[in-house]
């Protein structure tokens, strides 16, 4: 097994706005999914453009994360096969374009992934990013991409869950876990509860975590932080009258730029 020395990661980058937790609605999985719902089918918002909303603003934040620029440095994404993952995804695209060597794990064979990871699966094979003949890598291999990894991507499973991974999914944040990597998750680390911020069993421990659309609530609790690193928010693109129509206000949160920190 050939080892590299990975290159030091900021879990907080700048040149992003700030605001504060107390500045801030958060909502619930619950909410979250109508959020979703109403921007879908009552606004006609496209879900591959939030896709692609989520997975360029993740591929932001681990730009900065890593310096600010591509040179080469080796980044792992570990995708589910759900809305989470197809944001990973379509990161691994960009952060290709942008210089990154990126390692796309698929956590979920692809005939029961849903069709917006599916599509992108589709999309990194026809790119040359993901072999078309191995989908499913051996945990050796997984082992070596995490152990060379300059940074993980979480993007898993997201507010959806309610209890520790399970199957593949559990497989591969063990190994991840393992590693000792540092990670960025994707709007909620993989295994703790977006409502309270506490984990049922095995969890991933990121870094920081990038949260999607509104904070979940329970990512903002104390006692959330060591699952969560350093929080930020980035803009989805959802009206912000889908929020107010639910009775969610708040002030303009992305006034200056598509990512925010959050200060606790």
């Amino acid at each position: 097994m050939r080892f590299f020395s990975p290159m030091s990661v900021n879990p907080h980058p700048g040149g992003f706005a700030q605001r504060r937790i107390s500045e801030l609605p958060s909502v619930t999985a619950p909410q979250m999914r109508e959020i979703q719902r109403v921007a879908q089918e009552d606004f006609g918002v496209d879900i591959l453009q939030i896709i692609e909303n989520a997975g360029r603003a993740g591929a932001r934040l681990a730009l900065g994360m890593l310096g600010g620029k591509g040179r080469g440095q080796r980044i792992v994404v570990l995708a589910g096969g759900g809305n989470k993952g197809a944001a990973g995804l379509c990161m691994a695209r960009t952060l290709v374009n942008w210089g990154f060597v990126v390692d796309p794990v698929l956590a979920e064979v692809q005939g029961e992934m849903a069709y917006v990871a599916r599509r992108q699966v589709q999309i990194l094979k026809a790119a040359g990013i993901v072999d078309k003949d191995n989908e499913e890598p051996s945990e050796f291999l997984v082992e070596e991409q995490l152990a060379n990894a300059d940074l993980v991507i979480d993007a898993l499973i997201g507010y959806g869950l309610e209890g520790p991974p399970t199957g593949m999914a559990a497989a591969v944040t063990d190994l991840a876990l393992q590693s000792g990597r540092p990670i960025l998750a994707m709007d909620v680390p993989t295994g703790v509860n977006a409502s309270t911020g506490l984990a049922a069993g095995m969890a991933i421990k990121a870094v920081t975590t990038l949260m999607i659309d509104l904070p979940k609530r329970g990512l903002l609790e104390p006692h959330a932080k060591p699952y969560t690193g350093e929080l930020y928010l980035a803009d989805l693109g959802i009206p912000k009258s889908v929020h107010e129509g639910l009775g969610i206000r708040h002030p303009l949160l992305f006034s200056e730029g598509p990512i925010v920190r959050i200060r606790r």
